[in-house]
């Protein structure tokens, strides 16, 4: 029966491999949220190594793998240009255009894990390892290069399982990708192998992983150091306002008025007499400064906002001497005096710059974008805010990326206006990254979202309040830290971030091409 299946699947492999690659790619979309069909993993992943294991050729190889990423990557990231539909005119024109663009250039990553998985090609068992090595440094290369895109990662699949997750602590979540893919691999080929009594290897090892990463994190989770940080109560407010009547100018009043009210509503009731609110709405929230005092319904805020409480906001900062435009954070005090404090430095393509704008601008088009913030801006330490690093939109992406200041904060907001992407997959994949940053940083992250998904993250990733996609609501949140002996812990990833995962995989691929000239005989009668 086995022996027939593999004949069977070699078969497929070899007349049809790119329609099932293209196939397979779309399984991998529907392992990730909000699908998580993760049991989907092994038949993906197990012919995309299979089919490039045995490819007939270098280019064989390669497009096996392109052309699994190009259904991957057009039917995981198809939200992305929903803002084209929104902004309407000539961007629809550009919609399926960009998209096949994008989807094409990122299946180069996979295409090349399958090229070097059929160029390195000696057994199964130590193919399992280098293809492992191999996808999890195109996950870290894809997050680095051209300003980096790390959406959709593979570790991304089993976030339902918040043990598992636990391992992103000390490896990040690039390490979590790699140990679920050498997992998935040596289950999937034991079974399907299981004849050869040399393949009980793949078992015991990946099986060991997998105990090893559990009980690491019920050993982490057991062992909680959980304190509420101070008397501060943090309210998020979710206006769930659509982007067109974001746009829309008749609009803008009601638009404010529905931040203000979900921001005072049943406030005393809500806290004690020594808790002081700290207000916080999502990016862009404020369009332009001016409207502060312009706007009778910001008269509230003299009213209901004690001494020591603010409203944290998103908002665009005009930087009128050149007429620069920064999507940025500032915050305002019962006298709707404002400061600025953060101007977001990862733009997001297509969405706040078009790449190379000045090109299309030369040859007559009309792009504008906003302006990059400089790079070395400093977390957020004011007046008797406790100190937070600020993460606007898909800046929460980055694994390591914005950890400042030697990770002194106390927590992370994570701004965003995820309405860009209507009622698509897109806001539930963007929620998901908030989970892996709070637990590698060992941080409490709080992300507010124009029309969701909110919520509040506790340093071990769970999620503690959350308002859902298209919901109008608030809820109220404390802040707690990890400690011990009354110090906060850092976690080990926020101390070497990346680096440990990839010198593990340096390690290993120096291992492998060890044993491969010291045992190349025995390995190729194997």
């Amino acid at each position: 029966m086995i022996n027939k299946f593999i004949f069977f699947f070699k078969n497929l492999v070899q007349n049809f491999e790119y329609k099932y690659a293209f196939f397979s790619g779309i399984l991998l979309v529907l392992c990730l949220p909000p699908f998580n069909f993760w049991l989907l993993l092994f038949p993906s992943l197990i012919f995309l190594f299979l089919g490039s294991y045995n490819a007939k050729s270098n280019k064989n190889a390669f497009l096996i793998g392109w052309f699994f990423g190009l259904s991957f990557f057009l039917f995981g990231l198809y939200w992305i240009f929903n803002s084209f539909l929104i902004r309407s005119g000539i961007f629809i024109y550009f919609l399926p255009i960009c998209l096949l663009i994008l989807s094409s250039f990122l299946s180069i990553f996979i295409g090349l894990v399958t090229l070097f998985n059929y160029k390195f090609k000696t057994n199964l068992i130590t193919n399992i390892f280098l293809f492992s090595i191999f996808w999890t440094f195109s996950e870290i290369l894809r997050g680095y290069l051209f300003t980096g895109f790390p959406w959709n990662l593979l570790a991304h699949s089993i976030s339902n399982f918040n043990s598992l997750l636990q391992i992103c602590s000390i490896f990040g979540v690039y390490g979590l990708s790699f140990f679920t893919i050498y997992f998935i691999l040596s289950i999937g080929i034991f079974i399907l192998f299981f004849n050869k009594k040399k393949r009980f290897f793949l078992f015991i090892t990946s099986l060991s992983l997998l105990i090893s990463v559990f009980f690491y994190g019920e050993l982490r989770l057991k062992n909680l150091n959980l304190e509420e940080f101070d008397s501060s109560v943090f309210r998020i407010v979710q206006p769930n306002i659509s982007q067109k009547d974001k746009l829309k100018s008749s609009k803008i009043e009601n638009n404010y008025k529905k931040l203000v009210d979900l921001s005072f509503q049943n406030k005393m009731g809500s806290l004690n007499k020594s808790e002081n609110l700290i207000i916080i709405w999502p990016e862009t929230s404020i369009l332009n400064t001016d409207h502060l005092n312009f706007y009778s319904t910001f008269n509230k805020l003299k009213n209901n906002l004690k001494k020591n409480e603010f409203i944290i906001s998103g908002a665009f900062r005009n930087e009128k001497k050149n007429n620069f435009y920064y999507n940025s954070i500032l915050v305002i005090d019962k006298n709707l005096s404002f400061n600025f404090l953060y101007d977001k430095i990862h733009l997001v393509p297509f969405g706040e710059y078009i790449p190379f704008g000045n090109f299309f601008n030369q040859i007559g088009f009309n792009f504008s974008s906003l302006e990059k913030g400089k790079k070395n801006q400093k977390i957020i330490n004011y007046k008797n805010i406790p100190v937070f690093n600020p993460l606007i939109c898909y800046e929460v992406i980055f694994p390591g990326k914005f950890i400042k200041d030697e990770n002194k904060s106390i927590f992370s907001i994570n701004f965003t206006n995820d309405a860009w992407f209507g009622n698509s997959i897109g806001p539930y994949q963007h929620f998901n990254h908030s989970i892996f940053r709070a637990i590698e940083e060992g941080k409490h992250l709080i992300r507010v979202a124009n029309t969701g998904i909110s919520g509040s993250i506790d340093p071990y990733g769970r999620v503690k309040n959350e308002l859902q996609l298209n919901s109008l609501g608030y809820f109220d949140t404390k802040i707690f830290v990890l400690k011990k002996n009354n110090k906060i812990i850092k976690t080990v990833y926020s101390k070497y971030q990346n680096n440990l995962i990839i010198i593990l995989l340096i390690i290993l691929l120096f291992l492998v091409y060890f044993l491969k000239i010291k045992n190349f005989k025995k390995i190729r009668k194997f």
